[in-house]
This record gives C-alpha cells, sequence and structure tokens, in this order.
C-alpha cells in the first residue's frame, strides 16, 4: 500500500494535508481509542513532571559548580512483611547480609502475619545466625491486616529517618541498598518522599521522566520513604488491604506537595510472576477495588463515573478466570459501602494531578513482560550527540539522560555544528562523565554525524539529537542484546514519538502526547527496510565495524540520512529487535510544520534509497 500512495503524495503534497486533516479529526471523535484516557488529569500530571525538568536541569549543572561534602551513611530500617514466605527467607537473608551497605547500620522489623508454615520458626533460626551482623533484628506478629498495615507497624516502631519497605519474594543486588540511599542523601531540601528500586526481570513499565527521574507514583514492592514525609500525610490507607496501596500513598505524597523518584542503579530481582502476563486472582480483586477507590478520593467527575463502565465490563465480559465475577460483584459492594470514607478527602498542592487509565494509572512504556537481564560484558558504547547554538536546555536535557544510564561504560561525543557555544556546558560535566566535545564550522547534520564517528572509540556506538531523551535502560537493554547475539550487527528497541510545542529560543517546549507507531513494531526484515525505515536514528546501537566497513552517513543527504546508512549496514546483516520503549524523540507539534517536513521526507526518499541501493548493490 505504501508503494502505491507515496508516489501520489510526492507529486501531489496537499493531499497529505488533507489526510492529516481527516485523521485528527477521526482521533477526536474516535471513543474506543478515548475511553481509557478520558480523565482529563492524565496529560496534566505528565505535564507537571515535564515542568519539573527545567528546574532541575537548571539546579543541577548550578550545583556543579559548588564542591558538596561527603555524607556519612545514615542507620536505616528495613521493614519487610511475611505470609507463609518460608520458600523466600533464605535467599532474601542471603542477599541482604551480602549488600555493601554496612549491615551495623540496618534494623530488620519482620512483621508476620499469621502464617501457618514454618515462617516464625525460619526467621527465628535466620535471626539467631545472623542477628548479630545487624544494627537490631525484630520479629513481630499480629492479625493478617493487609500489606499497608504490616508496614506501618514496623515504620511506627522505627527510629531511623529513611525506612525500606521491601517484600520478601525478592534478592538484592549487592549495591543495591547503598545507591538507593546515596541518592535519598542528595536531597537536602527534602523535597522527595520516596525513591523505588528497580526490579528485574520485569521492570515496572509506568513512565518515568528520563531526566529528572521522577515518576508520578512508585511501587511499594522495594521502595526507600522518608519517614517525616510518612508521618506527615498520615501513612498507609488502613481500608485498602493489599494492591493500590502503594498507588494511594504514592498519589497523598504528592497530594502533599512531595516528589517521587526511581532509582534504576538500586536493583532487586523480584519473583512475583510465575510466567508473562499472569493474572493473579487476589492481585485482580486487589487492584481492581483500589483503583475505584482511588477514582473517589482522587479523581474529578468524569474519574468517578468511569467506575460503573469500568465494573460494567468486568461483568459482561469473559471472565479473566473461574471466580472473577464473583470478586467483582464482592468488590461493588465494598464500593458501595466505603463511597462516603474515600471521597472524604481534601487536596492539599495546587498542583497535585491524579492520572487514571482504565484500571491503570500512568503512561505506560511497551515492553512490560521484556525480562530484563544484566550485562555480563561491558564494552565501551559511544554515544554521539549533534547539536548546535541556542540549544543549551535541550542538549543539558539530553546528557542528564545519558548520564542516568544504568550501563556506565559510556563515552559521549559531543560534536556543535557552527561553533563552540556549548563548550561550557560539556566542560562543567567533565568531572562526572566521560564526555569530549568539539565545535565545527557550519558543516550539517551528516558531516557532525561522521565527525563523531570517527572520534568514537567504542566497541559500539549510537547517534543521540541533543532534543531526543533515552531512558535509564535504553543502552543496557541494546547491549545485553548485542551481546547475546555476537553474529548481529546492530540492536533496535521502540520509542515514543513525542510532537513537542517549542519556543523560539528552544530554552522551553510542552510536550502534547507519547505514541508508538504502528510501523516500529517490526521484527528485523531487510525487504521491509527497503520499503520505509521503522526506527528512529536513536533507538538503533550498532557495530563501530560497520562505520569502518561501510562508511558513514551520506554527507550529500539533509533528509533520510538515517534510513540510507541503515539500508547500507543492515545489508546482509543481522539486526535485533528488542520490543520495548526505551527512547523518545521529538517532531513539531503543529500540523503546518509537520506537513512541511513531510513534503520534504517525500521529496528526498527516491534519491535516499537509490543511492543506497546503488552502494550495496557494487
Amino acid at each position: 500500500m505504501k508503494k502505491i500512495i507515496r508516489p501520489i503524495y510526492q507529486r501531489f503534497p496537499f493531499l497529505r494535508k488533507i489526510k492529516n486533516a481527516a485523521s485528527e479529526l477521526k482521533d477526536k471523535f474516535d471513543i474506543k481509542k478515548h475511553l481509557p484516557t478520558l480523565s482529563s488529569h492524565n496529560k496534566l500530571a505528565l505535564d507537571a513532571l515535564t515542568e519539573r525538568r527545567f528546574k532541575y536541569t537548571d539546579t543541577y549543572f548550578n550545583e556543579l559548580k559548588n564542591s558538596h561534602n561527603h555524607k556519612e551513611l545514615p542507620s536505616i530500617d528495613i521493614s519487610i512483611v511475611t505470609y507463609n514466605s518460608t520458600k523466600w527467607i533464605n535467599q532474601f537473608i542471603n542477599s541482604l547480609i551480602t549488600q555493601a551497605y554496612p549491615l551495623a547500620y540496618i534494623n530488620l522489623y519482620f512483621i508476620d502475619h499469621e502464617s501457618s508454615d514454618d515462617t516464625l520458626q525460619k526467621l527465628e533460626e535466620a535471626k539467631k545466625s545472623y542477628g548479630d551482623k545487624f544494627a537490631s533484628w525484630h520479629i513481630f506478629q499480629q492479625d493478617n491486616l493487609g500489606f499497608g498495615a504490616g508496614h506501618d507497624k514496623a515504620i511506627q516502631l522505627s527510629q531511623s529517618s529513611l525506612c525500606l519497605i521491601t517484600n520478601i519474594d525478592l534478592i538484592f543486588e549487592k549495591d543495591a541498598i547503598l545507591n538507593v540511599v546515596t541518592t535519598a542523601l542528595t536531597d537536602e531540601v527534602e523535597q522527595y518522599a520516596s525513591w523505588e528500586l528497580r526490579q528485574m526481570p520485569y521492570e515496572h513499565p509506568k513512565y518515568y521522566d528520563p531526566v529528572t527521574l521522577e515518576t508520578n507514583w512508585s511501587s511499594h514492592a522495594c521502595v526507600l520513604i522518608r519517614k517525616s514525609a510518612y508521618e506527615k500525610v498520615g501513612g498507609y490507607e488502613p481500608k485498602i488491604f493489599m494492591y493500590a496501596e502503594d498507588v494511594e500513598l504514592s498519589y497523598r505524597f504528592r497530594a502533599y506537595g512531595y516528589h517521587l523518584k526511581y532509582c534504576p542503579d538500586a536493583v532487586v530481582h523480584h519473583f512475583t510472576y510465575d510466567e508473562a502476563h499472569q493474572v493473579k486472582p487476589l492481585q485482580f480483586a486487589g487492584s481492581t477495588l483500589g483503583n475505584a477507590y482511588l477514582r473517589l478520593r482522587y479523581g474529578d467527575k468524569t474519574d468517578k463515573l468511569a467506575i460503573i463502565p469500568l465494573y460494567l465490563a468486568l461483568i459482561v465480559c469473559k471472565e479473566h478466570f473461574k471466580g472473577s465475577r464473583k470478586m467483582v460483584i464482592h468488590n461493588i459492594m465494598k464500593i458501595i459501602k466505603n463511597k462516603n470514607y474515600f471521597s472524604s478527602f481534601a487536596t492539599k498542592d495546587a498542583n497535585f494531578y491524579a492520572p487514571f487509565r482504565n484500571f491503570n494509572y500512568e503512561l505506560t512504556r511497551d515492553g512490560a513482560f521484556y525480562p530484563a537481564e544484566l550485562p555480563t560484558n561491558k564494552p565501551l558504547v559511544s554515544i554521539i550527540v549533534r547539536t548546535y547554538q541556542g540549544r543549551d536546555q535541550l542538549l543539558k536535557q539530553c546528557l542528564l539522560s545519558i548520564l542516568n544510564q544504568t550501563y556506565t561504560n559510556i563515552e559521549i561525543i559531543v560534536v556543535e555544528d557552527g561553533g563552540e557555544t556549548m563548550k561550557l556546558v560539556i566542560k562543567s560535566l567533565s568531572r562526572n562523565a566521560n564526555i569530549y566535545f568539539y565545535g565545527q564550522p557550519k558543516v550539517g547534520r551528516s558531516v557532525t554525524g561522521n565527525f563523531g564517528l570517527i572520534n568514537a572509540s567504542g566497541v559500539y556506538s549510537l547517534f543521540l539529537d541533543d532534543d531526543d531523551l533515552i531512558f535509564a535502560d535504553h543502552i543496557e537493554s541494546l547491549v545485553v542484546t548485542l551481546e547475546k547475539n555476537p553474529e548481529a550487527s546492530a540492536a533496535y528497541s521502540l520509542a515514543y514519538l513525542v510532537p513537542t510545542d517549542m519556543n523560539a529560543d528552544k530554552s522551553h517546549y510542552t510536550e502534547e502526547d507519547y505514541s508508538t507507531l504502528k510501523l516500529f513494531y517490526q521484527p528485523f526484515e531487510y525487504e521491509v527496510l527497503t520499503d520505509h525505515n521503522y526506527f528512529p536514528i536513536q533507538s538503533v546501537l550498532f557495530k563501530k565495524e560497520l562505520f569502518l566497513e561501510r562508511g558513514g552517513i551520506d554527507e550529500s543527504l539533509t533528509y533520510l540520512e538515517d534510513w540510507n546508512l541503515w539500508l547500507r549496514y543492515a545489508y546482509n546483516n543481522t539486526f535485533v529487535y528488542v520490543p520495548k520503549t526505551t527512547s523518545l524523540y521529538r517532531i513539531p507539534a503543529h500540523s503546518k510544520t509537520q506537513d512541511d517536513r513531510h513534503a520534504l521526507l517525500h521529496q528526498a526518499y527516491n534519491d535516499a534509497k537509490q543511492k543506497a541501493m546503488t552502494v550495496v548493490e557494487v
């Protein structure tokens, strides 16, 4: 179909404008598309995260000028709720005693909820064997009042300013606790209430900001909490037994003006699912009920009214598992009973917005059940950033997203097209990163890209334009894939397309949407690539040897130079598809600018393809 339509657009560009206008009108009235996001708060919540980038970026670069005193590590408390947890205890304790964090600074609080197996006996045995390694070790029993109530008891008993809430069905990487506490200690003004650790093999797919690492809610499978913030907002909601209690507390933290942070370099291996896409009855019942409670407490009228069709759908549609419909009806009775209780909360912070998306909350990244792995080999990766004058804010944010990478063996090569105005920005980062700057005369994107490749020392290379961002696992995911597939020449992942409204001086912008084009969901096929490009430039990590063998970007091309490059690099080679969203790239938000841009791309199509095919066929 593309082969038929493309020549028509090339000859009659105005037809694309008509097509785009029709698509916009269709999207506006597409009830099926917009039903999951009827809440007016969804975009406002994301906008609030995006707006924080600018203050965060300015603060970060200003503080680079000042030296910071090293802070001593504090005592922390760890809260663990157990319920028939025998099979998890040994591996959990073993991962604790191997932590890089001093065990003498850790107080353990185990709260058992009426276990009927030998959980208590095993905890006592572990205490006898390892208790003297820790500052203290406490074991308590109480009625099974739910996840939040169990941790609340431990927090009330604790004496430290930081409390780590954790499930017992996980194990810690050696530096997990050290990394999350070290991050918390940088918050000198106490603006953050919690710091969420990263879960593997299935990373929680909710959106977080690639620059600030802030998020609208945190999973409490493993999270570090500031006790003073916990006490200020009133702690876990006692009427939520399990599931959604973490979202509720996250929303309450933000309603009181606190922020939440994600710590991707603090890793735990969480064994919550026996298999991908598993539906657990207790999770189904608890999360659907909790979602209704949160809508009543934090939602607007639309959010609250949405409870009715959401629950009707659960009743009339096919059961998720045997007995799920009965659970739904039972939940409805609870909602009616507790409606007034959950409707009584008054929001404290005027900038607080609570997103709701069906039975989920925040925007989610593709790849929820794509298994993540930590790299065993760590070859050097060169990230080539192309920039030019007047884009200081964009470049700084781009660089911060690189500094947030979980993969650390990276060199950053910044090439400015048309001067050396960014030199001071790069110099300020030189103590914190392996970064190099090159100023060039005004030579264009293709030439600056090649200059970056020439000066790259890494085994692998990646292009990242200064207005694009990468999530913390971007390089890690691609490196692991290539190391597992040594025959492959490149790996590519999914990306958000983000229409962005940029002000004239490029110092500020708003992001209008986050979506992934259907054509991106494409396992590697060279024949498909010869028709159209299906990965953005920052999505691809490739072997440096490709540049040495097949040359760099075609410097005669102004548009579609990346597609031309991939056509030459992929010929008789293999690229590996990673079905996970790990980056975002921008396009202009205004439809006229988009139309003009598409017209130029259509004009460049034949030339870019012909030049690539001429090379590969030689």
